[in-house]
């Protein structure tokens, strides 16, 4: 089994977190190695967004484990649904504050309220910060810091025990960027488990970023072909 998150592993990392299509080359490879191993995308986006960005048939964890897309079914995990509406109300409570802070970006999704900083002049991040730890707290949301971004999210959940439950102990591939993907590694430990990026990682391997990602899962996919003849 394959687990894949997509910003940062599969693609880069860019200013505008809506224009992350997967280039030709990307289609092509995933498309492959889901033909010849159980592949999972694992993310904090939404089902639609990775569907918008990769057109492919192929099965997702999101929003950070909160819910799967399996054979093009959605299963809440843990009873996520229950935050529906919770993130409602957080959205039209702080969907203003764009005009508090200049440059931020307000994104509803749904089961998170993500805010986007990367336009944001340095000086007013922390008080943006503050802000939105307050409404976790009133609300009862778990807080992830990430690049460029704050989200608010459903409590409880990670990427490390939604993998955990779909792939039970067989052998597996675990591949991120980001420190949601530490729950994953460290969750999975018996897996083979790569960081994408610099930083310190409880992953067994280390590869400098995406464009390096792409070339081992070539290689795998290769395998696969190789395996079958």
């Amino acid at each position: 089994m394959i687990f894949l998150d997509y910003d940062g592993t599969l693609v880069p990392i860019i200013m505008n977190p809506e224009e992350s299509y997967a280039d030709a080359g990307l289609l092509s490879l995933i498309s492959d190695l889901k033909e010849r191993f159980d592949t999972y995308i694992v993310t904090g986006r939404s089902p639609e967004e990775i569907s918008r960005f990769l057109p492919l048939d192929i099965n997702m964890i999101c929003y950070h484990g909160a819910c799967s897309k399996i054979n093009g079914q959605i299963v809440y995990n843990n009873g996520s649904d229950r935050f529906l509406g919770v993130f409602d109300r957080i959205y039209e409570d702080t969907r203003s504050w764009v005009s508090d802070f200049p440059g931020l970006r307000i994104y509803r999704k749904n089961l998170a309220v993500l805010y986007h900083l990367g336009l944001m002049g340095a000086d007013m991040k922390p008080k943006l910060r503050s802000r939105i730890e307050e409404i976790a707290r009133i609300f009862g949301v778990e807080t992830y810091y990430g690049k460029m971004i704050i989200e608010l999210r459903v409590p409880g959940v990670n990427k490390g025990s939604a993998i955990r439950s779909v792939r039970g102990e067989r052998p597996a591939i675990i591949a991120g960027d980001d420190a949601t993907d530490e729950a994953a590694f460290e969750a999975n430990d018996d897996a083979l488990t790569i960081k994408v990026g610099e930083g310190e990682t409880h992953a067994k391997f280390h590869v400098a970023d995406y464009i390096e990602m792409r070339k081992i899962l070539k290689f795998i996919e290769m395998l696969g072909v190789q395996k079958k003849q």
